[in-house]
């Protein structure tokens, strides 16, 4: 029998970005200061991998919370511009669309004000898991920064796509509340593919070391682990020993800014190809590069011919 078309869904963190640059110091109460550039644009680590995978050209899904106001109707117009499927998307009209102030300074590092707002109440019962089986991967987006759906929740929803022959990815963000690696221990064992960058492995473990990380993720359960490492590139460690270093590309960078959402978008487009491993990972090294070069999460994903110009 033909496998089904290869249809991602993204579930997770939704919300609008305002871009500020350059920042290199707040003013003092009741001062002001100058920047160059302030821009309004698509942030969320799942709506992100959305975007940047629809331009790559893979049939992209996402699910997650938008408020009924300003904020959600440009994330939807957004969304849909880049030809992300939003039937998925719940509009809460009690809820604030989430929404994060990223703070550039001249070195492209950032710093970030964020209000969780809608996204702290994406409910289990609100997901349509009935339909998963329509996809063939899952990949969360932003895990820690959608409460109501920590630890046991998530780990259901992983168990349920995996029991429908899906592959499951997940990217982790910043733990606001600091419960770490107690929320991550359930999916683990759901997980074909975790992708934390090495901030969040520093906080989840206490060490960044790649290998001896990526070990530990694997005796929890992982089926796979990819190390985001910035300007160091990727490693990737799996359960039959495969162990495999990708070294990042040069690029111009103006904002790091949805550098690893872009990677994983990279990363799954390879997988969807039926890539092996390390090509998939060069993929994914290229989606960050072409990402770091302009300002905002998914500004510099245009179209898989275009990120494929690296390698």
């Amino acid at each position: 029998m033909a496998l089904k078309p290869f249809k991602v869904v993204c579930l997770g963190n939704v919300l609008v970005d305002i871009l500020v640059k350059p920042v290199n110091q707040l003013p003092p109460v009741g001062g002001l200061s100058s920047v160059d550039h302030i821009e309004m644009a698509m942030g969320g680590c799942a709506s992100n991998t959305a975007m940047a995978l629809s331009r790559l050209g893979v049939s992209t899904s996402l699910w997650g919370k938008l408020g009924r106001d300003f904020f959600g109707e440009f994330a939807l117009k957004e969304l849909k511009k880049a030809g992300v499927k939003t039937s998925g998307v719940v509009l809460d009209s009690k809820a604030e669309t989430s929404a994060t102030v990223v703070l550039v300074n001249r070195k492209a590092q950032r710093s970030f004000l964020h209000s969780v707002a809608a996204n702290d109440h994406i409910y289990i019962e609100e997901l349509k898991l009935s339909r998963l089986s329509q996809f063939r991967h899952l990949h969360i987006g932003g895990y820690f920064l959608f409460s109501a759906l920590d630890g046991k929740p998530m780990a259901k929803i992983l168990g349920q796509a995996r029991q429908k022959g899906l592959t499951t990815s997940m990217d982790t963000a910043w733990d606001l509340k600091g419960r770490w690696m107690k929320l991550l221990k359930p999916c683990l064992p759901y997980l074909d593919y975790f992708m934390p960058s090495e901030r969040e492995v520093k906080m989840l473990l206490g060490y960044t070391n790649p290998v001896k990380a990526a070990k530990a993720f694997l005796k929890l359960g992982a089926g796979a682990v990819i190390l985001k490492q910035g300007e160091k590139g990727s490693y990737f460690l799996n359960r039959e020993g495969l162990e495999i270093k990708v070294p990042a590309y040069q690029a111009k960078v103006v904002d790091t800014t949805g550098a690893g959402d872009c990677f994983c978008a990279g990363f799954i487009k390879g997988l969807s190809l039926g890539w092996d491993i390390k090509k998939c990972l060069r993929l994914g090294n290229a989606a960050g590069a072409c990402a770091v070069e302009a300002l905002g999460a998914t500004a510099g994903i245009h179209s898989l011919k275009q990120v494929s110009k690296f390698l």
